[in-house]
């Protein structure tokens, strides 16, 4: 299995320079609010997609402008599961198994 640290490090750059190249720049585009262009503009401003997102919200504006720089950052940060939502309870399933 490949780790993901490494496939961030990889560098952003032209797909004649690097085959997966256009795979990392799709990913990009998967980014909410992002378009071809403030695509492209990452590329050509960051070497890495680690550095887009350890990017300051300040420093993704002057590459992207203001909003499309906190729709990225609103994203990145984003927990990765609901339950870890402050208040949040734990969903019950539908069923459960009772001892005999």
């Amino acid at each position: 299995m490949r780790s993901l640290a490494v496939e961030l490090d990889l560098p952003l750059g032209p797909a004649e320079d690097d085959p997966a190249g256009p795979q990392r720049h799709a990913h990009l585009l998967g980014l909410p609010g992002l378009d071809e262009a403030a695509a492209i503009r990452l590329t050509r401003a960051f070497p890495s997609l680690a550095a887009v997102y350890a990017a300051s919200e300040e420093h993704l504006a002057a590459v992207i402008g203001p909003v499309g720089a906190a729709r990225v950052r609103w994203f990145l940060d984003a927990p990765l599961s609901t339950s870890a939502l402050p208040g949040r309870r734990p969903r019950r399933s539908g069923w459960s198994i009772r001892a005999a």
